[in-house]
């Protein structure tokens, strides 16, 4: 929009001098101007005049822009500045125009020149002024790279013949600081007709008959976006496009990408739902791609340019090249899945799945013979009683068989489940405690701290109780509730857990890594039906200690828990301290100690050591503790204080006893060597370690039942301080009275023999005249 400002007339008059002379005055114009600022303005530079006459009025000036805006912001735009200048002393109003002085076309520098009697010192002469903006447009999306348009739409042969085509969506987004969205987009296209690699086609917008630019605005943001005819695409390639966009202000900005128009769709693969067939005579059956495809279609590859393939389902990714048939033998009877692949000229896969039903209906697989294996603890120590489920791999079959191990950890089944694809599974979910005590949260836990590291893999996952896959506190906590009685499981976890023994673990060290096998498939043919054996593993069972050895950890010299002798009255409350003078060498112990129900009500139980667990049941009057640590052990020999209420008048002594049902009573020397634990009496008076050797009055001892778990046959060993009638009950899981038997001993180390016949959970009490205590037996 051309806009015409005025400006007012000025004319400074001075004295004339009415005398004429030759020249009058010499004027050196203001200089042509080019401002580089948007929206700028342009000061005003008066013409310089040199008199050279006399006259009594001031050379007459005015001046007068003609302003022409660029751009529709205003901000580039061009200004003729007009100035006219009169001598009024040689001045005649009826001059028809005033002496025209041109703009030099070679520079900007005004021109200077001569006012005299000839041109009468009436002139006129136009400086030219530029405000300009320097700053290109700026695109706000223009691709780094090559753009990819996929096409889903089926070939139109009138538009490129056998070649594909597909839509583009060639479009962008541009701005100006200065004319904002007032821009001029063009494009050149060039394009690769006939897909030989070269782009020989060339087309711009200027063109007739050139494609239409869509130009949206939002803002100061202009959105240009290419519109081709109706259906028409672009054939399969890579072309390229450049967009340009000039600012009016004579700044282009150019953005080019190259863009690439490809087959992206897949093929249509319809299956056929599924084939039964029947395996031949050699055990073996093969099935082709074809016997399986109903149809396959593509949006641009002809029919009989598809490649067809095929795999059985979940045996590998992405199209199967040059394979076209699949065999099925004995290990497959039952539904077997396969997928049909096909894949079109351009690399595009996909494929349906169905089913075939593989038959053996003339006995061509036949079952294998005896399977057999065994189970094993780490130390070579077979497992009896563990559950083994063999079962068939193959869908379609549910034949399974239940069996046991013996007492030398051997299973054997007469045959397999339909064929010699099978699988063997261990299970055995016994009493969580049973192997597991103080000991192993010491193991683990310096394993933790890296102190001393376990070096089997079966410890390890021994180790990991909650069965997360990570060695942490979390699994300390659950051992130690176990221990005390707190827990009568592991959350998460059975007792045991199996693992081939061929397993090879990729790191021993950190076996909990990667997934391992618990339990052992099959496939045919098999050279026979012996298994490896399985590897049990005890969970909580950090040592593997859960089985005996030939070792007998009783065999060590038992160290004392002391309590002082105490007759009490009925109704008193007291305070009973149990101490442990070799704590100071220990790295731990356990322990659970009980009241006779009949005399004493137990109101409490604590301890001060350091990361203690205690366990306690008022209603039975009992309480477990366990403690380790990994630092130096304290001085103060206090390791318990009982709180008891006394029902009925009675001695200490006769009332209060070690017992076996939470937890065995031991300690851990710095060697980590179990140590049996007893508990004495002794006088308040009788103070040092000399004196406790001294008293008479020490308590029964009752060694833990060997073996345990037994087949039948147990040994129950005993301690008495003194010769003592002994009886020996046993009673089941309901308290029934199974057998009992009674002798006179010596005093010492003593022991019965029993044999007992039904498989079952049992409790052997022994009877003295100094209390009752009671160990727990299982029999498979």
């Amino acid at each position: 929009m051309r806009q015409r400002i005025l400006i007012s007339l000025l004319f400074i008059v001075a004295s004339v001098n009415l005398f004429a002379q030759q020249n009058y005055y010499s004027v050196k114009f203001p200089d042509d101007k080019t401002i580089v600022s948007c929206g700028g303005t342009a000061d005003t530079i008066w013409p310089e005049i040199t008199y050279l006459s006399n006259c009594n009025f001031d050379v007459g000036i005015s001046v007068k822009d003609q302003v022409f805006n660029i751009n529709s912001t205003g901000g580039c735009k061009k200004i003729l500045r007009t100035w006219k200048l009169l001598w009024w002393c040689d001045f005649n109003p009826n001059w028809p125009a005033p002496s025209f002085i041109d703009n030099p076309a070679n520079t900007d520098i005004g021109p200077t020149v001569i006012a005299n009697s000839l041109n009468h010192g009436y002139f006129q002469y136009t400086q030219v002024i530029k405000i300009v903006d320097n700053q290109a447009p700026v695109y706000l999306d223009c691709p780094t790279g090559p753009l990819i348009f996929c096409d889903p739409t089926n070939n139109d042969p009138a538009q490129y013949g056998a070649r594909c085509e597909g839509p583009v969506d060639l479009k962008m987004k541009v701005t100006d600081a200065c004319s904002k969205s007032d821009l001029i987009v063009s494009y050149r296209l060039y394009l690769d007709l006939d897909g030989n690699g070269s782009m020989e086609t060339f087309q711009s917008s200027s063109a007739p008959g050139a494609w239409p630019i869509e130009k949206t605005i939002s803002g100061d943001t202009v959105c240009a976006r290419l519109v081709l005819p109706n259906g028409l695409g672009l054939p399969y390639g890579v072309h390229k496009i450049e967009w340009i966009t000039n600012d009016r202000c004579g700044n282009e900005a150019l953005c080019k990408y190259e863009f690439e128009v490809r087959d992206c769709k897949p093929p249509t693969v319809v299956c056929i739902n599924g084939l039964s067939i029947n395996i031949m005579q050699t055990g073996m059956i093969t099935l082709w791609d074809t016997d399986f495809l109903l149809y396959t279609t593509d949006n641009c590859t002809p029919a009989n340019q598809i490649k067809i393939g095929i795999r059985k389902s979940g045996t590998g990714t992405g199209f199967p090249l040059n394979e076209h048939s699949v065999t099925f033998d004995c290990n497959e009877i039952g539904k077997q899945f396969v997928e049909i692949w096909a894949v079109d000229a351009y690399g595009n896969a996909d494929y349906c799945e169905t089913y075939v039903i593989v038959q053996d209906n003339i006995g061509a697989c036949v079952p294998p013979g005896p399977v057999s294996g065994s189970i094993l603890t780490e130390q070579n120590i077979p497992l009896p009683g563990a559950k083994i489920l063999l079962k068939s791999n193959l869908s379609g079959i549910s034949q399974q068989f239940n069996g046991t191990t013996d007492l030398q950890g051997q299973y054997l089944f007469a045959h397999a489940p339909g064929t010699c694809n099978y699988s063997i599974e261990p299970s055995l979910d016994t009493l969580a405690k049973a192997g597991v005590n103080t000991l192993d949260l010491i193991l683990a836990d310096e394993h933790m701290s890296g102190l001393t590291p376990l070096t089997s893999p079966y410890r390890i996952i021994a180790a990991d109780v909650n069965r997360d896959g990570f060695l942490t506190p979390l699994d300390l906590n659950a051992i130690g509730n176990v221990i005390i009685g707190a827990a009568d499981q592991f959350p998460g976890n059975k007792a045991w857990r199996f693992i081939p023994g061929n397993f090879i673990f990729q790191n021993p060290a950190a076996p909990l890594s990667a997934a391992f096998p618990e339990k052992i498939s099959t496939t045919c043919p098999l050279a026979n039906n012996q298994h490896p054996p399985f590897v049990a593993v005890k969970t909580g069972d950090v040592n593997d200690s859960v089985v005996p050895n030939s070792s007998n950890r009783d065999e060590e010299q038992p160290l004392v828990l002391k309590a002082f002798k105490k007759r009490f009255a009925a109704g008193e409350t007291f305070e009973v301290t149990i101490r442990l003078s070799d704590l100071a060498t220990l790295k731990g112990f356990q322990f659970a100690i009980s009241a006779t129900p009949t005399c004493l009500t137990l109101i409490d139980a604590v301890s001060e050591l350091e990361g203690v667990r205690i366990h306690k049941d008022l209603v039975q009057n009992r309480v477990a503790i366990s403690w380790y640590t990994l630092e130096s052990a304290p001085v103060n020999e206090a390791v318990l204080t009982l709180t008891f209420t006394a029902i009925q008048k009675g001695s200490l002594a006769n009332n209060l006893q070690l017992s076996t049902i939470w937890t065995k009573g031991e300690a851990y020397n710095q060697q980590l060597t179990t140590l049996p634990l007893l508990l004495q009496f002794m006088e308040p008076q009788q103070r040092t370690d000399e004196s406790v050797e001294t008293e008479a009055s020490t308590s029964v001892l009752f060694y833990p039942i060997t073996p345990n778990p037994s087949a039948g046959a147990i040994t129950a060993r005993f301690f008495l301080p003194e010769a003592d009638q002994v009886t020996l009950h046993l009673t089941d899981a309901s308290g029934k009275l199974v057998s009992s038997k009674q002798g006179g001993f010596d005093k010492g180390n003593q022991q019965f023999e029993l044999f007992i016949d039904t498989p079952g959970l049992y409790f052997l009490s022994l009877v003295t005249e100094f209390g009752i205590l009671t160990e727990k037996v299982v029999v498979r």
